[in-house]
């Protein structure tokens, strides 16, 4: 039974609250997980000003760069789920993230260049990468008189991502052990390093796409009657897979800039959105963005206290938990094409 959306909608949102509080409660003393939840009064009260250094500039960043990087994601997943009509359909699919990935381990490769430029380098950069790869899976995705089609762009993403793939490999292994470190780290996903200038940016930026996908929801529902068919019922769709795709390589290229590659997030929360309160992408986007915030939110924190004092990249921990659940995807479309 699906139920309706803005209740649950509410629920999400305040479990999200809920959560972000006791992730920036969980902190680490002597090697040991401690859980400091009336964290409010000691970063207001100045009583210990290094754990309230600790709270304002390390661990609040930390949740809400989870927070966006998780929210990104799903509505981008939802977005794109939606106008190609496939559901393994996620953020990475139009070679987003193969081309964030690239600039990122090419900063990493030149020594001198990040410690000159500072922090801030590494997210323009990703970001900068990310647009470049989606302009040119736009640019291959082209069919006849120039149309954006959805089997093209599906198949520009496969390729672009696979060239990017292949270009991070030669980069990696030209790198000496502590930039290798790093940058490895930075692949497989993580939250520790967002700024509140690299996180206000995004928020932004998140929230101005998001917004504009669920003003273009309608359009969007009308693809689940083909992309002709959405063209017969008045929907200009070579514009809307066009604003589509930006919408979500903007979308993707914050996350990757804030987080790095935060892999099954989008694939897998619209499905469980859907499954919740069905398929208007109107009522859909705030349920996915709240519950893919939910879920890094929770995902990080608990990426933090698995092997404590040490910590796993939040995007293994995804990683480890979608795979099987990618797996139950693939099965069921197979049957249901059988």
């Amino acid at each position: 039974m699906r139920l309706r959306a803005v209740p649950v909608t509410l629920c999400a949102f305040a479990l999200l609250a809920v959560a972000a509080y006791v992730a920036t409660a969980l902190g680490s003393r002597g090697g040991e997980l401690t859980l400091e939840l009336d964290w409010p009064h000691r970063l207001f009260a100045g009583a210990d000003r290094g754990l309230a250094a600790v709270i304002a500039e390390l661990r609040a960043p930390r949740v809400a760069a989870a927070a966006l990087t998780g929210a990104a994601l799903a509505v981008a997943g939802l977005v794109l789920q939606g106008v190609s009509r496939n559901p393994l359909a996620d953020p990475f699919l139009l070679g987003v993230s193969g081309g964030a990935g690239v600039v990122v381990v090419a900063l990493y490769a030149v020594p001198s260049v990040i410690p000159t430029l500072g922090w801030w380098i590494v997210p323009v950069g990703a970001f900068a990468g990310a647009q470049a790869a989606t302009a040119l899976v736009l640019t291959l995705s082209r069919g006849p008189r120039g149309r954006v089609t959805v089997l093209g762009l599906i198949l520009g993403g496969v390729v672009v991502n696979a060239f990017c793939a292949a270009i991070m490999t030669v980069l990696l292994v030209s790198l000496e052990p502590l930039r290798l470190r790093f940058a490895s780290f930075w692949l497989a996903g993580g939250v520790s390093s967002a700024e509140w200038g690299q996180i206000a940016i995004a928020a932004i930026g998140v929230g101005v796409a998001s917004v504009f996908m669920w003003a273009r929801g309608g359009a969007i529902n009308a693809f689940g009657l083909g992309e002709e068919g959405a063209g017969l019922v008045g929907v200009d769709t070579r514009r809307l897979l066009r604003e589509s795709a930006w919408a979500a390589s903007l979308l993707t290229g914050l996350a990757v800039s804030l987080s790095g590659m935060v892999g099954y997030v989008g694939l897998i929360v619209p499905h469980a959105v859907r499954l919740l309160v069905g398929g208007d992408v109107r009522a859909n986007v705030p349920l996915a963005a709240a519950s893919g915030a939910l879920i890094l939110v929770v995902g990080d924190a608990a990426a933090r206290s698995v092997i404590s004092p040490a910590e796993l990249p939040v995007g293994v921990l995804t990683a480890l938990i979608g795979t099987p659940i990618l797996f139950v995807l693939i099965r069921r479309e197979m049957r249901r094409g059988a």
